[in-house]
């Protein structure tokens, strides 16, 4: 024993002393001592031990407390003190071989524990103390010693991990958490910098540096490096626009914000240029960063702005004194002292000391090399505000410079602002200096413009003069609060003094004109006077009205003498024709005085008639064309010329005969009326198909010549009279308005006179150019149309012209007496006249709300007692109706209009805007004769229904966006008390604020319970609505409304105009109390009264749905159509097209389409400033240009910008909400040398621009610029037409915008230098003709909405009209919730987001919920196609963007999104989001605990900020998964082991309302859709109750959690997991199938396979094999116990025996599942109809029992299937799904896909699309209803 003992000890004491380790040693002495002091030492021999225990255990215990000391983790060498625990770890551990293995193992049944036990107990105290120090540097954001702790747990868990593993999960919980509050640090640090107090950004900054320097291992994560720089970019952005704002204060003199934001930026750059850049100089240096270019961008922008009292230059040496650069030398020797201390080589160890060294050195350099005298040095932007003086003294001249005096005013209202600047440079500004200098300059310029008045009214400048006045008018509107700038009134006696003179000159023109012989002796006088007067009428508008009156006193005066009127034609030629000795601008006046006095109107006839060389008539009739039409076949019209032209000589000849019969201011003109009335009469009735022979057509002629004849004796009959006496020259004949050959032979055409073989009135259009009279061939053709007993009615699209057309022929209508059966109106006027012939249905429906439609008189006593609705013009001189919405001709008191608004624009001839009424001469007799002797009708013609006959002014309007597709809506105007309450409820209340009101809240109030006892029944219309009042209340400005003061009226403009018949439903009634409350309306009472009411949509006609007899008309674009445009017009009986040639002979027009008469810029600034350049290219050559816009909104971008001041002074705005008078000034100037006209396109149509200059056509005439590409060639042609008119010079050019062409026409940018310049306008017209294309289908459909529309308000109409109650009601609810809808969008983008669970849990759903998405995306079931259903007049764009989501703790593979190069997550192209989803569903896996990151998941995409995400308007997120969100899991579950490891705080620091705010904040709707509901209860009933409270969630709008089945079934989870079907296969084993049956058994196998995998092990399987037999080889068996084989016969093939067994066997399917059935063949059979009948029986029971339809997938199998009886097979049920499988693989996959889950992909699909649909609809229904 002693020996052994002894050689024991011997033992141990050789491998302590080399293993230098002695716990086991201690261990085993301690033993021994223990049994020796027991008595052991009695059995030992003598002399005993070779040792004293005693002594030798001491000794070791000290030698164990030595290493123990050693080997303490807190010293510097912790690696070495590792490897060493690990030795002795290892050579402790009882597992490990070895003599202390041994000892220990023997010991270990005399002692409790052991030495390795008691160690590693001991090393993991110390971890887990090492991970709690850490947890506290974390929370103290202490991240030197945080980086300490993970380094020593990451060397613990490397050298001993497997004795302490828990050292590998407290770094990883480290690690995890700091990663997490370094990200949370930059969310909050980026919230920081997009607010207003960037100051909290220092509070957190040591944070975020210390992170980034402290933590290597986190800056090399994705995370952490992609927020590192997103956070550099936010404050380099953050510094960028504090900059710029600094500049956009001081450019608006906003002087107050000036100080507060250069204050404010100096403390934030400096704070960046002390602290930020040092962090980027240790970001340079250290081994774990990389280089940030936000940081470098930093530094530079604070070298530019904040290198004021720092030396930025050495910024690297004081990032290794950690100090900023603006450091004192007392702080930089502090620095050095404390951080020597840190690194000296003594404490650190570091042999070479290379820190320290560095440290010595750059305080050596610092103190040497930086300039610390720093008292007077500048503050950052000190420069800039010292510079204020200079900069306000060069922006106050330019603006006054620019007549900008508008801006001048905002300078001086906050010049006294300038004092708040004075302290915030050095030294200290001088405001007062300052400001004194801008008034002095202010003042200057208004005294220098005074001073130009009196000058240029010396010199007779008008045009400066004029400028200086507009000038001080509106110096005088912006200076007036300035006494001492502007001291007294602008005109300072100017306008006394030029009234003056007017008068003076008007008085002196009368001196000369006291006789003919003094006029005639002081003509060159009187001319020089009256051009005086003239310039001021021209170039003076402010003096226009009394200039022009007093012009008209002295042209009066002239024609009271006998003389006068000879005189005056005279001075009018003489004006007219110029004067060689006078200057250009003279004779430029002259003829604006010509064309502005009604006096010189003959002047103008005569030049017209003149100036007019008519091509002989022959040659005329040889150069017109035609075509005849039929569908695509297009044949030549064959006009029988010979034949035309002799009645255009039988015209001709009788015109001329009457002409010289009638003329005479003595002739009968009633006899020649009634000649010509009588011979039109021996023909009525006249029917259009068969009545016009040739003895009809032999009479138009004489009739057309009748016509005419009383239109020139009318128009200008007293002219020639009153000149032929005096006439020896034979000039008196220039003098009549006659028609010119064009004109007649197009109405000789139009009536059939070409054709010699036809005895119909064929409908027929005929092309004339524009300007060449086409209104007086409508004219003279409704007399002719009306005398033979039709009812013509003239169409426009545009009311100004409508009346101006209607005005020129009114006295022929009178003298005819056809003025009754005459109508001029746009052609949407024939819908709205048609309806109310019918009746009222406005007044119906009223009845019907109010339950009186019993007590309505019948609709003809109706129509009686309402004729008021029609809103027709009928003036006391005529019967003829101009029908229109508002009455744009002047009226007199009595109603009547007044006569000189009668335009000879309509005739070709230069119109008179004078409204001074020339005098009566001799024709008062006759005229009275006229006006009271009618012309009578044969009575027994009086009472045949005429026939309506359709004149057609320019075919456009067929084709207008008022018409084609669109409808005529009848609005009913419900008026109660109660409805003016709760119009001002609502009103009030939204005028307070707070909470939105809701319907809720109005049905509480008392005024909508007695009006719904008024409408009883019709709630429902009560609700809808209010509801649509709440949301518009908010938004009556949106559409731009201006108020009549006069009559209390609100307009909007429409075209060229304002018009106050136009409403925007709800926000026009809200406006008008807007007004009330502002003061603004004159009769308030009345007016309120009006407008408050509910206007109520009761019907929608379709514009499109008229049949007028016949179509004739004249147009100028003809040429321009196209196929849509002519099959179109064929709808309409018009297939005959004819082609006149010009008046005037071949155009003047020049377009270089090949050279620069196509201009295309890729900027807008080049696109401007080209404008601009050509503009002044002809301005130069002392010509007009007017440059046409496509809208308001770009002219205005325009005239903002500074090219547009680079126009000049003498440039004309052209606009819609300009005055009737404004805009006349503006089109007369728009032909006159040097003018420049900004128009809208609206005026590109119809307005006359006609060009009396003789300068301008000398030079070539208008120049017209199109800054647009036209979507219609017509609209480009009428454009065109504004220069060149009636044969004078004109050119044209289109300069264009590249991204106005991408956006508008598809061409990308850069397509025009792949193309031949000579090649682009080919290229434009080919992509304008594309976009028609897609424009005419949208036509198309809009058309078949309108005829649908018009159908289902017939039917209402006539329900109505038959007093049936019950039927009305019903159709009324169905046409009042369709109409409700208003001009929807015509395309509409939406943003989808599939968020998808792809953890473990949901392996069972993965290919469910991946054919779910594909379904969703693609095919007749998809999103976009129920879309389409619902809004067929919308093209729906889905953008989708797809992410994975899995749990926490998965780390870097939490996310999975789809993501472009770009950096956006939304893709056009579904199958990259269809393969994403694929790529992400391949295999779920992670997830940890049971409930999943839902939070953070919806938080991250909807954070998602790529330059194209989230763009769309309407944005939706769908989320699929099995799982609750943590912190949300149901009650009662917090037992269930891992349920959830992050139950109370989720680590990113997320809650409910951080994610349901950043929803609302992106206006992104959310919809749940769950496979486990019960699991995600409490997750979405506590989401939605935070969305719906939400305090920004206005609307009240919800989250959607999308039910999966219908609640009230038991069943619903089970069904919907897979589980619950009873499978029964259907399978083909005839003698074909003997190939292939092993593959059917093996797909057989898999489906089985797959529904075991989807968790469905409680379905049951039946199967039923058969050929020419049937077999039931398996009956209803578990699927767990269903053999893997089946069995094999062979035979032919019969399907009904198979379809009966299956469909018993479905009929016995228990109550706790649903069959399901899977028919596979591959051949045909000849009882296959009987079979399908089998089936759908099966069907019908299953409906009837389940409420369900069968669920049937039939497969054919193989080539020689009968595709067709198996698909008349699947067709038995709705559910029924048909497949093709070409061989057993394909077979095996279809087979896996039924398995799937098909019903919860069904179900899915159905209830996401519908509810998508909704929440569409709910979207739209708002933002659109009207």
């Amino acid at each position: 024993l002693t020996e052994k003992i002894n050689e024991a000890f011997n033992v141990c004491n050789d491998i302590a002393s080399q293993k230098n380790c002695y716990y086991q040693p201690i261990e085993m002495l301690t033993a021994l001592d223990r049994q020796l002091r027991r008595g052991l030492k009695n059995y030992l021999v003598t002399p005993g031990l070779s040792f004293d225990c005693e002594a030798k255990l001491k000794e070791w215990r000290e030698e164990q407390r030595k290493i123990d000391r050693e080997m303490d983790f807190d010293s510097n060498n912790v690696e070495e003190k590792l490897k060493k625990w690990a030795s002795l770890m290892d050579g402790l551990d009882p597992k490990s071989e070895g003599y202390f293995g041994g000892m220990s193992r023997f010991f270990a049944r005399m002692k409790s524990g052991t030495t390795y036990e008691t160690k590693r107990d001991e090393l993991h105290i110390k971890t887990v103390d090492r991970c709690n120090q850490g947890k506290k540097a974390l929370k103290e954001s202490d991240y030197p010693m945080l980086q300490e702790c993970i380094h020593i747990l990451d060397l613990t868990d490397h050298h001993i991990g497997k004795h302490i593993p828990v050292a590998s999960t407290e770094s990883k919980f480290l690690k995890k958490h700091a990663l997490n509050t370094f990200l949370g640090i930059c969310k909050k640090a980026q919230g920081i910098l997009e607010s207003t107090n960037k100051s909290e950004f220092e509070t957190i900054f040591p944070d975020y540096r210390d992170s980034v320097l402290y933590l290597p291992w986190m800056m090399v994560t994705g995370e952490a490096k992609k927020e590192f720089k997103l956070t550099n970019q936010f404050l380099h952005d953050a510094l960028v626009k504090d900059i710029s704002e600094i500049n956009e204060f001081l450019e608006n003199f906003d002087f107050a914000k000036l100080k507060t934001k250069v204050q404010s930026t100096r403390i934030f750059g400096g704070f960046l240029a002390d602290h930020c850049l040092l962090l980027r100089e240790r970001v340079k240096t250290s081994d774990h960063l990389e280089g940030d270019q936000w940081l470098d961008a930093i530094f530079k922008l604070c070298s530019e702005f904040f290198s004021q009292c720092r030396s930025l230059n050495h910024i690297k040496y004081f990032a290794i004194l950690e100090i900023p650069s603006s450091s004192s030398q007392n702080t930089i020797k502090k620095a050095y002292k404390s951080l020597a201390k840190r690194y000296h080589p003594d404490k650190t160890g570091e042999g070479d000391g290379t820190m320290f060294r560095k440290i010595k050195e750059a305080h050596d350099f610092l103190l040497e090399n930086v300039d610390f005298s720093r008292e007077n040095v500048d503050q950052p932007f000190d420069s800039l505000l010292r510079g204020v003086r200079t900069k306000l003294r060069e922006r106050a001249k330019a603006l006054l410079e620019e007549q900008q005096y508008k801006n001048v005013e905002t300078l001086l209202f906050r010049l006294d602002d300038l004092k708040m600047l004075d302290n915030l440079a050095n030294p200290h500004l001088k405001h007062t200096d300052t400001i004194d200098e801008i008034k002095k300059i202010i003042k200057g310029h208004v005294e220098k413009v005074r001073i130009d008045v009196d000058s240029n009214w010396s010199s007779h400048n008008y045009l400066a003069l004029n400028e200086n006045i507009t000038d001080l008018k509106s110096m005088e509107t912006h200076f007036k609060a300035y006494p001492e700038i502007f001291s007294s009134s602008w005109n300072c006696g100017i306008v006394q003094t030029v009234e003056k003179e007017i008068e003076e000159l008007g008085q002196q023109a009368r001196y000369y004109l006291r006789s003919h012989h003094t006029a005639k002796q002081n003509l060159d006088d009187f001319r020089r006077c009256f051009l005086n007067m003239g310039h001021v009428l021209v170039e003076l508008p402010l003096f226009k009205s009394i200039t022009k009156t007093v012009m008209c006193g002295v042209l009066e005066s002239c024609l009271s003498h006998e003389w006068g009127y000879s005189f005056l034609f005279e001075f009018g030629l003489g004006l007219q024709r110029g004067d060689e000795s006078s200057s250009e601008v003279d004779n430029q006046v002259a003829q604006l005085i010509v064309a502005e006095f009604s006096h010189f109107k003959e002047v103008l006839t005569m030049v017209w008639n003149q100036e007019t060389s008519q091509k002989p008539a022959d040659d005329t009739v040889h150069g017109i064309k035609g075509q005849y039409r039929n569908g695509k076949s297009i044949k030549e019209l064959k006009i029988d010329k010979h034949q035309l032209l002799e009645f255009f000589h039988a015209f001709d000849a009788q015109y001329m005969k009457l002409l010289g019969e009638y003329i005479d201011p003595n002739a009968d003109m009633k006899a020649l009326v009634q000649k010509t009335v009588g011979i039109a009469d021996q023909f009525r009735p006249l029917d259009c198909d068969s009545g016009w022979s040739r003895e009809v057509k032999d009479q138009i002629p004489n009739i057309l010549a009748g016509v005419f004849a009383v239109f020139t004796i009318r128009k200008s009959g007293d002219s020639y009279n009153r000149l032929v006496e005096s006439d020896t020259s034979g000039m008196s004949k220039n003098l009549l308005m006659k028609p010119h050959n064009i004109q007649v032979l197009t109405l000789l055409s139009l009536f059939g006179c070409g054709s010699s073989s036809s005895s119909n009135l064929n409908s027929q259009l005929m092309q004339i150019r524009t300007g060449e009279g086409k209104s007086m061939i409508l004219g003279a053709a409704a007399v002719i149309l009306a005398l033979l007993g039709f009812r013509p009615r003239c169409v426009c699209y545009s009311e100004y012209l409508s009346d101006r057309d209607f005005a020129l022929f009114r006295d022929v209508f009178d003298d005819f007496n056809v003025g009754e059966y005459v109508n001029y109106s746009k052609i949407t006027t024939l819908s709205e006249d048609a309806t109310k012939v019918k009746g009222n249905i406005r007044a119906l429906t009223e009845s019907l709300l109010r339950g009186r439609l019993e007590d309505v008189a019948s609709a003809p006593a109706l129509m009686s007692a309402r004729k008021t609705d029609q809103v027709t013009l009928s003036p006391c001189k005529s019967n003829a109706r101009i029908t229109t919405r508002s009455t744009t001709a002047m009226e007199a008191e009595d109603g009547s209009l007044k006569s000189d608004a009668v335009s000879k624009t309509s005739l070709g001839i230069p119109e008179s805007d004078s409204k001074i009424s020339e005098r009566p001469r001799k024709r008062k007799k006759v005229d009275r004769m006229l006006k009271t002797t009618k012309i009578t009708h044969p009575p027994e013609l009086s009472s045949i229904a005429r026939k309506e006959i359709l004149l057609v002014d320019e075919v456009d309007v067929f084709f207008g966006c008022e018409f084609y597709g669109q409808t005529y809506n009848q609005v009913a105007q419900l008026r109660e008390p109660e409805i003016t309450d709760i119009l001002n409820h609502i009103w009030i209340a939204n005028k307070r604020g707070g909470r939105r009101q809701r319907l809720a809240d109005i049905q509480a109030i008392p005024a909508y319970s007695q009006l719904l006892k008024k409408i009883d029944g019709f709630k429902y219309v009560l609700d809808s609505e209010i509801n649509l009042m709440i949301d518009q209340v908010r938004r009556i400005d949106e559409e731009p409304y201006y108020l009549h003061r006069d009559t209390d009226r609100i307009g909007y403009k429409v075209m060229d105009s304002i018009s106050y018949e136009v409403t925007y439903g709800y926000r026009t009634v809200f406006a008008y109390l807007q007004e009330a409350e502002r003061g603004n309306l004159k009769e308030k009472d009345s007016t309120l009264a009006s407008a408050l009411f509910i206007p109520l949509s009761c019907g929608q006609f379709s514009y499109a749905n008229v049949s007028p007899e016949r179509i004739l008309g004249v147009s100028g674009t003809l040429s321009a159509l196209g196929e849509y445009e002519y099959n179109v017009l064929a709808k309409y009986g018009v297939n005959t097209f004819m082609y006149v040639p010009s008046v005037y002979g071949e155009s003047n027009f020049q377009f270089d389409k090949a050279g620069d008469g196509i201009r295309i810029e890729t900027s807008v600034s080049d696109y401007y400033h080209s404008i601009v350049e050509h503009t002044h290219l002809f301005l130069k050559q002392k010509r007009s240009v007017i440059v046409f816009f496509s809208d308001n909104a770009r002219l205005k971008d325009f005239t903002n910008s500074s090219f547009y001041r680079n126009l000049g002074r003498q440039k004309k705005l052209l606009t819609e909400n300009m005055s009737k008078s404004d805009k006349e000034f503006a089109i007369s100037k728009a032909a006159t040398a040097g003018q420049v006209t900004i128009s809208t396109a609206v005026f590109g149509r119809g307005t006359d621009f006609f060009c009396k200059d003789e300068t301008v056509q000398r030079n070539g005439g208008v120049h017209v610029i199109q800054a647009f590409l036209s979507e219609e060639e017509s609209e480009e042609i009428q454009i065109q037409g504004r220069t060149a008119r009636q044969g004078k010079k004109g050119s044209y050019q289109m300069i264009l915008l590249d991204s106005d062409l991408e956006k508008q026409f598809g061409l990308a940018k850069g397509w025009k230098d792949k193309i031949a310049k000579g090649n682009w306008y080919n290229h434009l017209s080919s992509a304008r003709q594309k976009h028609r294309e897609v424009v005419y289908e949208k036509i198309e459909e809009n058309l078949a909405n309108a005829t649908e529309k018009d159908r289902n308000t017939h039917g209402y109409f006539d329900a109505l009209l038959a007093k049936n109650e019950k039927a009305a009601s019903k159709k009324f609810k169905e046409i009042y919730t369709s109409f409700k809808k208003g001009s929807l969008p015509s395309s509409i983008e939406l943003d989808l987001a599939f968020i998808i669970d792809t953890t473990g849990s949901m392996a069972p759903y993965a290919q469910t919920a991946a054919a779910t998405v594909k379904n969703l995306l693609t095919g007749s079931e998809s999103i976009v196609a129920k879309l389409n259903i619902n809004f067929p007049e919308i093209e729906f764009h889905l953008r989708v963007g797809v992410m994975g989501f899995r749990d926490i703790d998965d780390g870097p593979k939490q996310f999975s999104e789809s993501i472009s190069n770009e950096g956006s997550h939304f893709f056009s192209d579904t199958t990259t989001s269809i393969s994403f989803v694929n790529f992400i569903l391949r295999g779920p896996s992670g997830g940890g605990d049971i409930a999943e990151d839902i939070l953070g998941a919806i938080h991250k995409a909807a954070k998602w900020n790529g330059p194209d995400d989230w763009t769309s308007p309407i944005k939706f997120m769908l989320l699929l998964t099995d799982a609750p969100a943590h912190g949300l899991v149901p009650e009662g579950s917090a037992n269930i082991p891992n349920v959830d490891g992050y139950s109370l705080l989720h680590p990113c620091g997320l809650t409910q309302e951080r994610v349901i705010n950043s929803l609302i904040k992106n206006d992104i709707d959310l919809f749940l859709c769950s496979f486990n509901p019960a699991a995600t209860l409490r997750t979405e009933k506590e989401l939605c109750m935070t969305y719906l409270d939400h305090k920004d969630n206005s609307e009240q709008r919800e989250i959607t959690v999308i039910p999966l089945v219908p609640k009230n079934q038991s069943q619903s989870v089970e069904v919907l997991g897979g589980n619950g079907k009873h499978i029964i296969f259907v399978l083909d084993q005839s003698g074909s199938m003997s190939n292939y049956w092993n593959g059917v058994v093996g797909a057989y196998n898999k489906y089985i396979a797959r529904r075991r995998q989807n968790q469905s092990d409680c379905d049951l399987v039946s199967v039923v094999q058969f050929d020419d037999g049937v077999n039931v080889t398996v009956n209803m068996k578990p699927i767990t116990q269903v053999p893997d084989q089946l069995g094999y016969s062979g035979g032919g093939t019969y399907f009904l025996p198979a379809a009966l067994s299956a469909s018993e066997l479905a009929l016995s399917t228990p109550s706790s599942h649903v069959p399901a059935i899977v028919f596979m063949s591959d051949g045909c059979a000849y009882d296959s109809n009987q079979a399908a009948s089998a089936f759908s029986q099966l069907n019908n029971t299953l409906r009837h029992q389940l409420e369900c339809e069968l669920e049937l997938n039939v497969i054919a199998f193989g080539s020689g299937a009968s595709q067709a009886q198996l698909m008349r097979i699947a067709g038995s049920s709705r559910s029924g799904k048909f497949h093709t499988s070409a061989d057993t693989a394909e077979l095996s996959n279809i087979f896996v896909q039924i398995a799937g889950g098909s019903q919860v992909a069904d179900v899915l699909e159905a209830e996401i699309g519908k509810r998508i649909s909704e929440a569409v609809s709910g979207r739209l229904a708002v933002e659109y209803m009207r």
